[in-house]
């Protein structure tokens, strides 16, 4: 049976991304954030691949082709999609254990506020330069916005880990729907993905705002989250 070979390049693309976005991850020198993320990496991993091989079959099916590869690539979707939902669980239980150590609720200040917006600012132009349709990098800018409202209003430090929480289970909930979050122009699940990364890396630009010591990891964290969110884009 022949395999996918553009599989494999996608998830060696995948990889190489979320990579780039790890050490700010790693930065915050929590075992179950890393965990957490790592989870994460491997539950996405999960999607793309289930999501080439369910393609593979869909086409051999309208074209009424090698009903013995469409029957293999649906049967093998269908074992990536669940395999990857076990790794997002495992990041769910993560998340929740490193929430469970965050410091008491405080509020993002107005300076904060305005920064953030440089923040953005960057990450919009990041996105600019992404060789992506115009429509699909305005739905991550909306994506984007979504996620820096959240500080706009005063959320604090938990806040943004219960925001990235709901997105998990949402994205839990979507790929066990039958078409798997699969269907819009950018697929609904890969939205959710980019709201995750987008989160984090306006999280890292809230610590380092805090942690002056850290403010070298902004622009990393802002090319490495749209590097993350480019690579799962591009496939599926």
């Amino acid at each position: 049976m022949k395999q996918l070979n553009r599989a494999n390049q996608a998830v060696a693309d995948q990889k190489a991304a979320f990579s780039q976005f790890r050490p700010a991850v790693a930065d915050e020198q929590s075992t179950e954030l890393l965990r957490f993320y790592d989870s994460f990496d491997g539950a996405v991993s999960g999607f793309i691949l289930s999501e080439l091989n369910m393609r593979q079959g869909d086409r051999c099916k309208a074209l009424n082709v090698f009903s013995d590869l469409q029957a293999h690539s649906y049967k093998q979707g269908a074992e990536y999609n669940l395999r990857a939902l076990g790794h997002l669980a495992n990041a769910q239980a993560f998340l929740w254990k490193f929430r469970k150590n965050l410091p008491e609720p405080d509020t993002a200040t107005k300076s904060f506020a305005q920064r953030l917006d440089d923040v953005r600012h960057e990450m919009r132009e990041v996105i600019c330069e992404l060789e992506i349709k115009a429509s699909d990098a305005a739905e991550l800018s909306v994506t984007l916005d979504h996620v820096c409202t959240l500080f706009r209003r005063g959320a604090c430090e938990a806040g943004i880990f219960v925001f990235i929480d709901g997105g998990i289970k949402s994205l839990e909930a979507l790929r066990k729907t039958p078409g798997r979050g699969a269907e819009s122009n950018i697929a609904a699940w890969k939205l959710h993905v980019a709201q995750i990364l987008l989160a984090l890396a306006v999280w890292v630009a809230y610590k380092c705002f805090h942690v002056t010591c850290r403010c070298a990891q902004i622009e990393k964290s802002v090319h490495g989250a749209i590097l993350a969110v480019a690579s799962v884009v591009h496939v599926a």
